[in-house]
């Protein structure tokens, strides 16, 4: 399949924050390597440090010309949808167009808490999220009296370059994919199987037409745990922090990850392309002081057979 895109990602700094400027050199690297995007896990409260990504992304706009920029995925209902459209269509305009949003309804209900949130709300302030972001980047004085946000007359200039900016929606359950299908322009999963990809897409096509819409499945992308390197037990080490707490049998965490020599990682991301993916983005699973090396393996050893 032609048009298979590779981007970075970065978060759960298992291993410590890297310094300000490995970040920067990280994204330029990716840049320079022909990476196509870089997306940023969003979390407020964590048990591990963690930055603002709102702030990591403005840094990373004025060290790079092309690389797209997304979050993975924003905690969209911790949040007023105006702050979000305000400060996305902001980050837009200063990388000269180069945001994508994705969003989640926030898989850590400690994030919701602390915000004052009840999780149990968090699929409908979703809902109604979605539907505001699109209006205030669209329409001037934007009214709403909805469930959860009230507001009148209300706009967001300047508004995204390129019109509204794409929003993908992040998960694997069958209300998600329902959501997908009425308010996204993309889906996300993450830690996804091969095997899962091809079922959640086969039922996310059948939800498209059970509305009447056609879903394009190259609208769509996994987020995966990698690391690139010929010891395969020692990837594996290196990785096994970023595992703890996954309840499930090492096959299956092995069909989630890209991890080992170059060639056994191409492998198995011909296995998403075959289930239909064609849109990959590799989290580095290793010490920062490795997170360079890793974005060279990327482009040197993976990306040309997907070229």
């Amino acid at each position: 399949m032609s048009g298979v895109k590779i981007g970075i990602g970065f978060g759960q700094w298992k291993y410590g924050l890297p310094e300000p400027d490995l970040l920067c050199r990280a994204a330029e690297n990716a840049e320079a390597v022909g990476l196509d995007s870089l997306w940023l896990s969003d979390h407020i409260v964590t048990r591990n440090p963690t930055l603002d990504i709102t702030c990591l992304f403005s840094m990373i706009a004025a060290r790079t010309k092309k690389l797209k920029m997304g979050p993975s995925v924003l905690t969209l209902p911790a949040r007023h949808p105006i702050q979000i459209a305000k400060t996305y269509a902001t980050l837009d305009y200063i990388s000269g167009g180069r945001m994508i949003m994705a969003v989640g309804s926030g898989s850590d209900v400690r994030d919701l808490e602390a915000c004052g949130v009840p999780p149990q709300e968090r699929g409908k302030r979703l809902d109604e999220g979605i539907g505001i972001l699109r209006r205030l980047w669209t329409e001037d004085n934007v009214t709403h009296h909805g469930q959860f946000y009230d507001f009148e007359n209300v706009s967001i200039n300047p508004k995204p370059r390129k019109g509204p900016l794409d929003i993908w929606i992040g998960g694997k359950s069958d209300a998600i994919l329902k959501r997908v299908v009425r308010l996204g322009d993309g889906w996300f999963p993450a830690l996804t199987s091969p095997d899962e990809f091809k079922r959640d897409m086969d039922k996310l096509i059948a939800f498209g037409e059970e509305a009447g819409r056609k879903v394009n499945p190259r609208e769509s992308g996994v987020l995966l745990l990698a690391h690139v390197e010929r010891d395969k037990k020692a990837a594996w080490e290196k990785v096994a922090p970023f595992l703890r707490g996954l309840n499930m049998p090492p096959e299956e965490v092995a069909a989630r990850c890209i991890v080992g020599p170059p060639e056994e990682c191409v492998e198995r991301l011909q296995h998403f392309v075959e289930a239909g993916c064609v849109k990959f983005v590799l989290r580095p699973a290793c010490p920062p002081d490795e997170i360079m090396n890793q974005i060279e393996l990327y482009g040197k050893e993976i990306l040309p057979h997907f070229s």
